[in-house]
C-alpha cells in the first residue's frame, strides 16, 4: 500500500506537469525528425506520444480508485508507560499486513504529528472516580488527540482525495469507549479490533467502513440467535427513566439491583449469555441489540445504560445511540454498584468531526 500511495500522490499532484512534459518531449523529437526529412518516423513518434499520454491519464484514473482509503491504525489506551503502550501498539499493527503497512506509511508523512497514533489517558484516568466531571475531562482529552491531532491533519490535502478509514483498538473503560463511539457517530468509516488475551491475538471483529451499517437491521441470511430480554415482553409504554443493561458474557448475569437507582426506574436487560467468537463477524450481534434497544430508549425521558461487553461493542453501540442526548453511560465500581458517569449531552453541545 505504501508504494502505491506515493505513486498515486505523485501523479495526482503533478499530473498536469507530467502530461506537459510528455507532450513537449515527444513534440520536440517529432519536429526535429521532421526537419531532418524523416516524416514517417516523426509521425510514428507523434502517435507514440499521443498513446503514452492517453495511457498516462487512464492510469491516473485507475489509480484514483485503487485502495482509495488511507488506512489509519489508532489505539486508545489507559496504559501510562510509554514502552508498554508502544509495544502494545506494535503488536496491534503487526497483527495484519495492511495495518503494518498503514503504520509505516504514517511515519513517512512529514506533516503528520502522530507517527504512532497511540492516544493515552495519562494521569487523568477516571476509572475509580464517581465524579462525571472526571470522566468528561478524560473523554475530552482522548477526543482532542483524535479529532484535532489526527483527523484534522488527514482531512486536509493531500489526503482529502483518498479519504481515510480508521482501524481502532479501544483499550479503555467501557464508558469511554461508548463515548468515543458516540462522538464519531456515523461520520467516519472505521474498523474495530478485539484483543483476545489468552490467545495473545488481535481480531478484526467489526467492519464499519460504511458506518451506517451499525443501525441497519441484521442480514436475514446470517444465522445468529436473537438475544434474550428481561422482561420478555418489551412492549412498554415509556416514562420518566429507563435503566438498560446490555450484557454479552458467559460469566456475568444481569442484576438490576446493582444500579443505585433501580427502584425509581423501568429496568430492562438485553442479554447474550455467551462470549462472542472473535473469529466471527460481531456486527449482526450489535445490530440485533440496536434494533431492540433503540425504540425503547426513545420512549423515556432519561436513560442509563449499564454495559457488560467487549469494549469494541461499547464503541459501536455508542455510534448507534449517539443522538439520544439524555442518555448516560454507567460504570461498574468496586463497591458493586453502577453509577452514571458520562452524559451524551456533552457531545451534543459540541459535535466533533464536523
Amino acid at each position: 500500500m505504501s508504494s502505491l500511495f506515493w505513486l498515486k500522490r505523485s501523479i495526482v499532484e503533478k499530473e498536469v506537469l507530467i502530461g506537459l512534459l510528455i507532450f513537449g518531449l515527444f513534440s520536440m523529437v517529432a519536429d526535429t525528425l521532421s526537419d531532418l526529412g524523416h516524416e514517417n518516423l516523426a509521425a510514428t513518434v507523434r502517435i507514440i506520444g499521443i498513446f503514452i499520454i492517453f495511457m498516462f491519464f487512464v492510469g491516473d484514473y485507475v489509480l484514483r480508485w485503487i485502495e482509495k482509503s488511507l488506512l489509519i491504525p489508532i489505539m486508545f489506551t489507559e496504559e501510562t508507560d510509554n514502552n508498554t503502550s508502544h509495544n502494545m501498539y506494535e503488536g496491534f499493527v503487526r497483527s495484519d499486513r495492511k495495518l503494518n503497512n498503514g503504520s509505516k506509511l504514517l511515519r513517512k508523512i512529514p506533516s503528520m504529528r502522530f507517527k504512532d497514533p497511540v492516544i493515552k489517558l495519562g494521569k487523568s484516568n477516571p476509572r475509580n472516580s464517581y465524579d462525571p466531571e472526571d470522566w468528561i475531562l478524560a473523554w475530552d482529552e482522548l477526543l482532542k488527540e483524535w479529532d484535532n491531532g489526527i483527523d484534522r491533519d488527514l482531512i486536509e490535502k493531500p489526503f482529502s482525495s483518498e479519504g481515510c478509514c480508521y482501524h481502532i483498538f479501544p483499550h479503555i473503560a467501557l464508558p469511554l469507549a461508548f463515548a468515543l463511539g458516540a462522538s464519531v457517530n456515523l461520520r467516519r468509516p472505521l474498523v474495530l479490533y478485539h484483543y483476545q488475551s489468552f490467545e495473545n491475538k488481535f481480531f478484526k471483529v467489526l467492519d464499519l467502513k460504511d458506518p451506517r451499517e451499525v443501525i441497519y437491521e441484521p442480514d436475514a441470511n446470517v444465522p445468529i440467535i436473537p438475544p434474550k430480554t428481561t422482561p420478555e415482553d418489551l412492549n412498554l409504554d415509556g416514562g420518566k427513566k429507563l435503566i438498560l443493561h446490555i450484557v454479552i458474557s458467559a460469566r456475568h448475569v444481569e442484576n438490576f439491583q446493582l444500579h443505585e437507582d433501580y427502584l425509581n426506574a423501568t429496568n430492562v436487560a438485553i442479554i447474550y449469555d455467551t462470549d462472542l467468537d472473535p473469529k466471527e463477524d460481531w456486527l449482526p450481534y450489535v445490530q440485533e441489540i440496536v434494533q431492540i434497544a433503540k425504540p425503547l430508549i426513545h420512549r423515556y425521558e432519561d436513560v442509563d445504560v449499564c454495559l457488560i461487553c467487549p469494549s469494541v461493542v461499547a464503541f459501536a453501540l455508542g455510534m448507534a445511540f449517539s443522538r439520544k442526548g439524555s442518555l448516560k453511560v454507567c460504570h461498574w465500581f468496586s463497591d458493586g454498584k453502577y453509577r452514571p458517569v458520562f452524559p451524551l449531552s456533552e457531545i451534543e453541545s459540541h459535535p466533533p468531526f464536523s
